[in-house]
């Protein structure tokens, strides 16, 4: 082929030809605007940042706002404050034709402070007029229920109280005063207030705190700026902090919910919670929880905290019963209560309490007049009383334990729990004087030393202990010798003996022998019994045997009983412990306690019904709803008859047995009583009762060595002292069907004419009397 065709043949390729854009290449943004896009990104960011943070912050105090208000309404709705346990003593309560003088009422009404006027205006005040004596008591919460204001009349004649008139002179068959307090026991808080409702707090007080507090108090919402401005500008001006801008609910929420801390977080959370509580909270709530836990005061380790509880540290009286010049005082404390103490910083106290009394004369609460009587009136604070709970430890020790097995929710007793006691206080006193004076009297009189004692009073009706001394220290609390102290009782055991008798054949003048005696025991010791005086009478009648308190008469008389049902006799009779079943046993080798001995002579006094021994007659919570009340179940454990009989006895005993020195002091008083001294004079005893109490007195030595006195030397010179400032009620038993007054032959022990032979009157039982006795 040639190379035309080869060349034809072929297809040529389009040459490739490269098309110039009609575009030009853009040029670089300026430094403006980079700028500018900068600026507005950032700007953006900023924003987002700005309103993501913002709702982070919000949305975070909205949270600590919710935390807020659930903790300030979980405090404020609940139990604010963990209250004290108040005890009271036993109301004094009057019926027509009680065995009452008109030295103890007006004692009474001393411990309560009520005023002796010569007219009567007002609650707390009381007008005696010959034989009349006129009160005016007070409101009181009983735990029946509160009772008001009333005003009754006392008329007395002779030994008694003859009639109780009212106010519109008309006749009542009862009346009572309110009790007074005797103890306030705290907890870990070391806070002490007396709750007050707000209507129980006078006008006058609650007007002058808001005037000189906070006068805006009804208008602002919990915060006030244009108090705080106000406050800033005086600080300023006077080149140190002067005025405080803080409202009463600013206040409120500092002490309730805050610490004393200075700093910008806590007046933060002050406003926020204030806040709160004016939006939740009527004004009226907030006040009187305002005036009930404002700090006024140190009493010892516990802080005074409401104008209730200042009332009665500073005044001794009621809130309700202040003069314009205390208000003043406790408004004037408000500010600081250390730096405007009455009791230490008298004059500055007095220049601030003038000077809100002065606010109080500007401002229509109180009359010019009423402001120049209050001016001139000194501060009259009653001296510091001692703690409460070193005024009684032993008798409070007591309540303490029954309180745990009555109330065991330690949250309720927390709370503010009221105990009702049946504590005396004029026996107490009464008790506590005789342990002071007659102590260091007998010490010195017998020449021995290191004496202790317990010795305890119970109210027979109600088998409720009325007075209690644990110890010579009776101010210090610690070992209670009434409760835990078990020593052997010596003659004290002898009644239940006579007793196990007197409920079978034997009568008061059964003959008994008193002749030596020995007794073996299985383990072939010898046990030869001796009388005090170491002499043997004979056959002698059961009722010598028990006055004279005679051992070997004692002791064959319990063995022919048998030991275990003298035992069995003691353990009906109340007492609540291990008894032996030994013959030495009849003679007191048996240890007890003082509140045993008090459980089964109070059995005894009260004809042979058992009710057990308590303090406490009632309780109540916060609220006065009733938890416990005490209603004595008497069970009557042996014949009327029989404790008749036994009770004769112990009244012999202090008319002409070892307890006669009691008669000598008591001539015109029926009393009844035992004495009781343990081996080698280690320990002596006196169970004695009058009519309505029962006491019982132990003197010893805690380490168990030789007091050097007997019964009727040492613990009946004690009950002796202990009675004379008292007034004690004659025993007056009426005697049971099953008794008859009969004479009885003293050598033969069998019932005579009044004139065959020596003869004594006694009680026998029904079925025994022979109305023509002879002379066989």
């Amino acid at each position: 082929m040639s190379d035309k065709k080869r060349t034809t043949g072929a297809k040529s390729k389009p040459k490739k030809t490269t098309r110039k854009s009609s575009k030009s290449k853009p040029s670089s943004p300026s430094f403006k605007q980079r700028l500018s896009l900068f600026k507005s990104r950032l700007l953006s960011a900023l924003w987002s940042l700005f309103w993501k943070g913002g709702l982070a912050v919000c949305c975070a105090i909205a949270l600590y706002i919710i935390y807020l208000d659930a903790k300030v309404s979980k405090q404020f709705e609940g139990n604010k404050w963990q209250l004290p346990v108040q005890v009271y003593a036993r109301a004094m309560t009057f019926h027509p034709d009680q065995y009452l003088s008109e030295n103890e009422v007006v004692w009474e009404l001393e411990r309560l402070n009520y005023s002796r006027v010569n007219r009567i205006k007002r609650t707390g005040q009381y007008l005696v007029q010959g034989r009349t004596i006129t009160v005016y008591r007070r409101t009181f919460e009983f735990y029946e229920g509160e009772e008001g204001a009333t005003k009754f009349t006392l008329n007395f004649a002779g030994k008694k109280l003859a009639s109780i008139v009212d106010e519109g002179g008309r006749r009542v068959p009862t009346a009572r005063l309110e009790p007074v307090q005797i103890a306030r026991i705290g907890n870990e808080t070391n806070q002490d207030r007396e709750f007050v409702p707000l209507n129980k707090f006078p006008k006058v007080l609650k007007e002058a705190l808001l005037v000189v507090e906070d006068r805006n108090f009804y208008e602002h919402h919990g915060v006030s700026l244009w108090s705080i401005m106000r406050a800033l500008y005086s600080n300023i001006r006077a080149g140190r902090t002067v005025q405080g801008g803080s409202t009463l609910t600013q206040q409120l929420a500092k002490n309730f919910y805050l610490t004393r801390e200075r700093s910008l977080v806590r007046k933060i959370n002050e406003a926020f919670i204030a806040l709160i509580l004016d939006y939740r909270y009527s004004k009226d709530e907030i006040l009187e929880a305002y005036l009930n836990e404002v700090y006024l005061g140190q009493a010892y380790n516990q802080g005074v905290h409401g104008m209730g509880l200042a009332s009665d540290f500073y005044f001794a009286k009621p809130v309700d019963e202040l003069e314009f010049d205390q208000i003043a005082l406790l408004v004037a404390m408000v500010k600081g209560p250390s730096y405007y103490n009455p009791r230490r910083y008298a004059e500055r106290t007095m220049e601030r309490r003038d000077l809100v009394l002065r606010l109080m004369a500007e401002n229509g609460i109180i009359t010019t007049t009423e402001y120049r009587s209050a001016l001139d009136r000194q501060i009259e604070i009653q001296p510091l009383k001692e703690s409460m709970l070193q005024s009684y430890p032993g008798y409070l020790e007591l309540v303490n334990r029954e309180l745990k097995n009555l109330v065991p929710n330690e949250d309720v007793v927390h709370a503010g729990v009221r105990i009702f006691t049946y504590f005396e206080l004029q026996k107490q006193s009464a008790m506590e004087e005789a342990i002071t004076s007659g102590l260091p009297y007998l010490e010195r009189r017998f020449n021995t030393s290191g004496l202790e004692v317990a010795m305890l009073s119970v109210n027979t009706e109600k088998s409720g202990v009325s007075a209690l001394v644990s110890g010579r220290q009776m101010r210090f609390s610690g070992f209670n010798r009434v409760l835990d102290t078990r020593r052997s009782v010596g003659s004290l055991v002898k009644p239940a003996i006579y007793l196990t008798a007197l409920q079978r054949d034997y009568n008061l003048g059964t003959l008994v022998d008193d002749s030596p005696l020995q007794v073996t025991n299985a383990a072939g010791k010898t046990w030869a019994p001796e009388n005090f005086d170491h002499k043997f009478r004979g056959q002698v009648p059961l009722y010598r045997a028990f006055s004279e308190s005679l051992n070997i008469p004692a002791v064959n008389l319990g063995l022919e009983l048998g030991v275990y049902n003298v035992a069995n006799t003691m353990t009906e009779l109340g007492v609540n412990a291990d008894i032996p079943t030994y013959p030495s046993m009849l003679l007191g080798a048996v240890e007890l306690s003082s509140f045993d001995i008090a459980q089964m002579y109070t059995t005894i006094a009260a004809n042979g019904r058992y009710s057990a021994l308590t303090s406490i007659s009632a309780i109540t919570d916060s609220t006065g709803r009733m938890l416990y009340q005490h209603r004595p179940e008497k069970t009557q454990r042996f014949d009327p008859s029989s404790v008749y009989m036994t009770k004769y006895g112990l009244k012999r005993v202090t008319k002409s047995g070892t307890g006669k020195r009691l008669n000598k002091h008591f001539p015109a008083i029926q009393l009844a009583g035992k004495t009781g001294t343990s081996n080698d004079l280690r320990d002596s005893w006196f169970a004695g009762f009058d009519h309505n109490t029962v006491t019982v007195t132990w003197i010893g030595r805690d380490d168990n060595k030789p007091a050097k006195l007997t019964g009727g030397r040492g613990a009946l010179e004690l009950y002796i002292r202990y009675l004379k400032p008292l007034n004690p009620q004659a025993i007056a038993d009426e005697r049971p069907e099953g008794i008859r007054w009969a004479f009885v032959n003293k050598e033969t022990g069998k019932q005579a004419a009044p004139h065959c032979g020596p003869t004594i009157q006694l009680p026998l039982r029904a079925e025994l009397f022979n109305p023509k006795p002879s002379c066989n």
